[in-house]
C-alpha cells in the first residue's frame, strides 16, 4: 500500500474517532488531547465532517426527491 494511500486511511480512522467523541459532547480541545494532535486538525476535521454530512444529506434528498417525484407521476397517471 502506498504511503499516500495510509495516509488517507489514518486520516478517515481519525475523522471517524473525532465523530464519536463530538457525539459524545467532548471538546475540540479534549478530544486533540485524547487523539494526542493539534486543535487545529481537529478544526479541520470538524469542517471536514460537516461538509461530508452536507454532501450526504444533499445526496439522500437528492434520491428522495426524484423517488418521491416518480410515486407522484405514478400516482397521477393512475
Amino acid at each position: 500500500m502506498s504511503g499516500h494511500n495510509s495516509k488517507n486511511f489514518a486520516i478517515e480512522e481519525r475523522r471517524r474517532q473525532v465523530a464519536s467523541l463530538l457525539a459524545r459532547s467532548l471538546t475540540q480541545t479534549e478530544i486533540a488531547r485524547q487523539l494526542g494532535v493539534d486543535q487545529s486538525t481537529i478544526s479541520d476535521d470538524v469542517k471536514a465532517l460537516r461538509l461530508m454530512s452536507q454532501r450526504f444529506i444533499y445526496d439522500l434528498a437528492k434520491s428522495d426527491l426524484g423517488f418521491y417525484y416518480k410515486q407522484c407521476l405514478d400516482g397521477i397517471e393512475q
